[in-house]
């Protein structure tokens, strides 16, 4: 699956002017024609298919149960007034509601229905070829029919309908354009019309193959001639659909995104049979395809830059320097563009050397020099695969012949050097190996192990900015150093954080950490973390590296380099739907449950649709309203319930909540109660008269005793 964008961002690169991204999205339906889409109130995708109508919530899909359809092959499905109206391919007419299908009789409606749609008034129309029937939905009812003037079956049937502010317009399969008010009809001129798309109180009527015809427009009575789809693949039409402004034309090899009010291809999509194309509530837009299953295009601002894979990327006068795969270094422009200016260029020769590393590492028999560095006491520190070295030199001449010499060193630290950076004052500097961390005094080339109770640091990262060090280490650990001494410490593992950490960078003061999902920045370390959301709603991306230029986001990917803007988004969490608690020797209809119960199951469900899902589960079962002792736990985001097992009588209540673990944050809590009875000898009642009627008799006992030994004493 992963290897399936990348091809389509390549074949798209080639055809379009931008490239679109998209992923693909588990689903479990990739064998499926998912021929329509639409979103409930909760935010799950209701999929029809060729095999029936499924739920998606993000994590798995759910099949609705549908015996009363003659054929599971769905057609359409539309919502209207908190229900869904569908068409099947047998021309039955169904109703989905709580997850039950029921069928709709319409005896009025004997022709073909074409499609389903949503009047202006919230009612159904329905779409025949020879009729559009418009019907009330409480009660249902017919309300109005239209016939379709100059309709003759097999000859001239309605193969396409829009209305608009200034008319309702059919269009026939003997080509002939028809204005319902003024019952009459227009053969199109030079075109063969198939679709009419309504854009801004202008009809638009598209051929089956707009790259081979041209398109027209009709408005104020006329027909206006609109170009040929210049660039588009050379197939027919199956659906148009318009989303935001946009045309999206859906085929057999792919999609063609239109601006609508240019009628320009604004990018294609190609490998895919495509479907049904749908937008969520936040602007996302899902495409649906015949057997390669559901993708996902997110919502944002975002755009793909380059396709080429970047190792790393850093930032310098204004330019990116980013390292391929391969090693090969390009220098970027803020555009994302490949730039021939070299930001390392400079007259001054012992800068040159000092850059040597950057340019190209001194490569030797047998020796590789990492990093060249001048000293202000004179001389070269050099670091190598064989350590740390000084060599006195006076000029970058001297400094070349003394390198190669084995005598013209003095030796410093004698293992390989992994990592280093010097300060800003040029008197410090941190370096490692496979032993640890050390810092080195620059000045007087004394050098001495860091270490944290009494451990080795195995640092996969170092920076220094305003008089500090910030190490990242192997253990997702991130060490504050001043002076040489560790002075602050900060776990991402711990505290509920639980984020992966692969690159600490800091701009302007601000520390932005990039980890295996999305990229974070703060203020403090320790502090709470502010998302890059448009980040975190992309899926199958690794994040390998990112920079920051002019207040803009650059992220490396295996796609290729993404721009991003860190815009405020409201960041609302995933909804959930709670189920009623379920289980053995319950009280019918009510969440009690007899002393004999053994297991109590409350079924709930998440709704995440963006496959990255950076959130955490949590629920803690609260009994006897008793919340100082009980504590929350985690619980997989793809499981589907809770099950407790044997618990005591008392009245329970379940609490649920996400928490966001880079920003610290919680979701609003949704809970559900239920009450286990107590056992006839958990009874207070029951105890209560045992302990009256054991002080009785025992009170009787106490006063035979009592008289018996006064009667022995007699």
């Amino acid at each position: 699956m992963k290897l399936i964008p990348v091809f389509l961002l390549f074949t798209s690169f080639i055809i379009a002017q931008t490239k679109p991204y998209y992923y693909p999205v588990q689903t479990s339906l990739g064998d499926h024609r998912i021929t329509t889409i639409v979103q409930d109130d909760f935010g799950r995708l209701i999929l029809g298919t060729d095999k029936g109508i499924f739920t998606f919530n993000g994590f798995q899909s759910k099949q609705i149960p549908s015996s009363k359809l003659y054929s599971n092959d769905i057609l359409q499905i539309i919502k209207l007034q908190n229900r869904f109206y569908g068409l099947n391919k047998t021309g039955q007419l169904f109703v989905v509601k709580e997850d039950r299908v029921s069928t709709i009789p319409i005896p009025q409606i004997k022709s073909p229905i074409v499609r389903l749609e949503e009047t202006a008034n919230g009612e159904l129309r329905i779409i025949c070829s020879e009729a559009i029937y418009t019907y009330s939905l409480q009660p249902f009812s017919l309300k109005s029919t239209v016939h379709i003037p100059f309709y003759e079956k097999g000859k001239a049937e309605l193969i396409d309908y829009s209305e608009n502010e200034k008319g309702s317009y059919a269009l026939l399969s003997s080509n002939e354009f028809v204005d319902l008010k003024d019952q009459t009809a227009r053969t199109l001129p030079g075109m063969t019309g198939r679709w009419l798309m309504n854009l801004k109180n202008k009809l638009v009527i598209l051929p089956a193959k707009p790259n081979s015809n041209i398109s027209m427009q009709f408005s104020n009575k006329r027909f206006k001639n609109l170009n040929k789809l210049i660039g588009s693949f050379n197939h027919s039409i199956q659906k148009v659909c318009t989303i935001d402004e946009h045309i999206y034309l859906l085929s057999e090899t792919g999609l063609i995104i239109l601006r609508a009010g240019e009628m320009k291809i604004q990018s294609v999509i190609v490998g895919m049979h495509v479907t049904a194309v749908f937008q969520d509530k936040d602007k996302n837009v899902w495409i649906g395809t015949k057997t390669k299953g559901l993708y996902c295009m997110p919502f944002g601002s975002y755009k793909l830059l380059n396709a080429t894979e970047f190792n790393s990327l850093e930032a310098y006068n204004n330019q990116i320097i980013a390292r391929t795969n391969g090693g090969e270094t390009q220098f970027l422009t803020s555009f994302g563009k490949k730039s021939n200016k070299n930001p390392f260029k400079n007259t001054n020769p012992q800068e040159n050397v000092a850059n040597a590393e950057i340019a190209t590492p001194i490569i030797l028999a047998d020796e590789f020099v990492k990093s060249i560095l001048p000293l202000k006491a004179g001389g070269y520190l050099i670091a190598s695969s064989k350590g740390l070295f000084k060599i006195d030199a006076k000029t970058p001449k001297e400094f070349r012949k003394k390198l190669l010499k084995p005598d013209g060193r003095t030796e410093i630290f004698a293992n390989p050097i992994k990592d280093l950076v010097v300060s800003d004052s040029s008197s410090e500097m941190l370096f490692s190996n496979l032993e640890g961390l050390f810092t080195l005094n620059l000045e007087t080339l004394e050098y001495h192990s860091i270490r944290y109770f009494n451990e080795s640091i195995d640092p996969s990262q170092i920076l220094f900015n305003n008089r500090k060090w910030y190490v990242l280490s192997s253990t997702n650990k991130i060490f504050t150093i001043n002076k040489g001494r560790i002075t602050h410490e900060v776990n991402f593992r711990e505290n509920g954080t639980n984020i992966l950490v692969t690159k600490l960078k800091i701009y302007n003061n601000k520390f932005y950490i990039l980890s295996d999902k999305t990229l974070y920045r703060t203020d403090q370390l320790d502090g709470n973390l502010e998302r890059l959301d448009e980040l975190s709603r992309m899926n199958d991306l690794f994040l390998r590296d990112f920079v920051i230029l002019d207040k803009k986001v650059f992220v490396a990917t295996q796609l290729g380099l993404f721009l991003f803007k860190w815009e405020q988004f409201k960041s609302d969490f995933p909804s959930f739907i709670l189920g009623k608690p379920t289980g053995d020797f319950q009280t019918k209809n009510s969440p009690k449950f007899e002393s004999e119960n053994t297991e109590v199951i409350i079924p709930y469900e998440l709704v995440e649709l963006m496959g990255n899902h950076p959130y955490d589960l949590q629920y803690r079962l609260i009994r006897n309203d008793n919340t100082e002792q009980v504590s929350w736990s985690n619980t997989s985001l793809g499981l589907t319930k809770l099950t407790f097992e044997h618990l005591s009588s008392g009245s329970y209540k379940l609490e649920l909540r996400l928490f966001d673990p880079g920003t610290k944050s919680f979701s609003k809590l949704i809970s559900t109660s239920f009450l286990v009875k107590a056992s006839w000898y958990e009874d207070t009642l029951i105890w209560f008269i045992a302990g009256i009627l054991v002080g009785f008799f025992g009170l009787l006992y106490l006063k035979r005793r009592k008289r018996l030994k006064k009667m022995e004493l007699n």
